[in-house]
């Protein structure tokens, strides 16, 4: 947190500044969900990229909401302005990637809500993946929606032939993705198919 100004480093303002700061938190928040209830970058389909976009909106709304505060509180600083955008900015990308983009993307979210609209069955393991398959993978496209977000990233290229191919961007990515499963020893299979 910054400097307190001039003869007014005192607790109350101390506590006037977090106050500041959450309030401004809260309603830049509540702005950023409800971007995705409106039409803005609808064209943008992969949900990640939108949500990225809509943070840096509401991030830049924060910093400039806290220089109109700086107007009416002498204790805001320059340092102020930037550390709400900052602050913003990164809470807000930890809680959409770890939430909305876990829901938009997740097996175990899909299978929990099946179970739980069908709670007056039963399931065996095997009825669940058949679900799975028949619902998740054929009737929503998961594969082809994940498939059109690597074109759109440019991950994948489609070859004059109608076949597609890996970019350099696309081996870029992976780099960093095994580079990361070596550092969070995690399933190797995903990042190394071949592999048995």
């Amino acid at each position: 947190m910054s400097k307190i100004g001039k003869g007014s480093g005192t607790f109350g303002s101390v506590v006037a500044l977090i106050g500041i700061y959450v309030l401004i938190y809260l309603v830049c928040s509540a702005l950023f969900i409800g971007l995705f209830h409106t039409g803005l970058l609808k064209d943008m389909e992969v949900l990640m990229y939108r949500g990225v976009a809509f943070i840096v909106i509401t991030g830049v709304v924060s910093a400039v909401i806290m220089a109109i505060a700086r107007k009416l509180w002498g204790f805001i600083t320059v340092r102020d302005i930037i550390m709400m955008f900052v602050i913003f900015c990164c809470v807000n990308m930890v809680i959409f990637t770890l939430v909305p983009v876990t829901v938009e993307r997740s097996v175990s979210v899909f299978m929990l809500s099946y179970m739980d609209e069908n709670s007056d069955q039963t399931f065996t393991q095997e009825s669940v993946g058949e679900v799975f398959t028949a619902k998740y993978v054929d009737d929503y496209g998961a594969f082809e929606k994940r498939f059109d977000e690597q074109v759109v990233t440019g991950t994948i290229e489609q070859n004059p032939d109608g076949t597609y191919s890996i970019t350099e961007r696309g081996r870029f990515v992976v780099r960093a993705f095994r580079t990361i499963a070596e550092w969070f020893d995690t399933d190797r299979r995903l990042v190394y198919p071949n592999e048995n």
